[in-house]
């Protein structure tokens, strides 16, 4: 890695870090989850190379599609359900598995490096609006509508 890479690594780890320490369920966590995420998307495709590396290729975009609604399905029939404790929805999951700062915060890092290949996908013209709409989708629950403690 160059250090211009290092310098961006670290920089995104910062904004990580300070966008975690958030409230949920607020504006201003929905404004740095977004504008984070924009600005990450943005430097990835201006950054990385131009050609589509073979490992961001998304292979069998119908199979993908599938999983979506298979994640988006259990969504909704976990938040109609009750009690909330026998059927959790995954902002419920999220809740117990992030409870530690640091954890957060390397998700949320996780989620902006997503961020930065989205560009640089392929595979049908169904993918990369089903990315988006995924990563999108992971950011709001995980970091901005997830009420951690």
């Amino acid at each position: 890695m160059t250090p211009g890479a290092y310098a961006v690594l670290a920089a995104a780890g910062a904004f990580a870090w300070w966008a975690t320490t958030l409230r949920p369920f607020t504006l201003p966590a929905l404004v740095a989850v977004l504008s984070g995420g924009l600005t990450a998307m943005a430097a990835g495709a201006r950054l990385l190379p131009v050609g589509t590396a073979p490992w961001l290729r998304l292979r069998r975009p119908a199979r993908w599609a599938g999983l979506a609604a298979a994640v988006g399905l259990w969504e909704l029939a976990s938040f109609l359900q009750h009690p909330r404790s026998e059927h959790p929805t995954v902002s419920s999951l999220a809740t117990m598995v992030f409870e530690s700062h640091p954890v957060r915060a390397g998700a949320l890092l996780a989620w902006l490096g997503a961020a930065a290949v989205l560009p640089r996908t392929s595979g049908g013209r169904l993918a990369r609006p089903l990315l988006l709409t995924a990563w999108l989708w992971l950011g709001w629950h995980l970091f901005v509508r997830a009420g951690y403690r």
